[in-house]
């Protein structure tokens, strides 16, 4: 599964490579029948917009945190549905 966004104000696709659907927590009923949320995440990496693989959004990625974060977020809403 692949998408288009920006990264740090640079066009870019990112190519989900694996992705656990979400479940969301029961917590109704006895407690044996309660479970806690799982699932929603997955590996992505970042490719330029012809599809080779970009060293400079790999290096914003790891040197930014919430960018990460934010990748992490486009790929959940994208997989999820949202």
């Amino acid at each position: 599964m692949e998408f288009e966004t920006t990264c740090c104000d640079i066009p870019c696709i990112v190519r989900v490579t694996a992705w656990e659907p979400y479940r969301p927590a029961f917590i109704s009923g006895p407690p044996e029948n309660c479970y806690p949320a799982e699932g929603g995440c997955g590996e992505w990496e970042l490719l330029d917009l012809d599809g080779n693989p970009s060293p400079e959004l790999d290096e914003w990625v790891r040197r930014y945190p919430q960018v990460a974060r934010s990748i992490d977020q486009q790929v959940f809403d994208y997989m999820e549905g949202d």
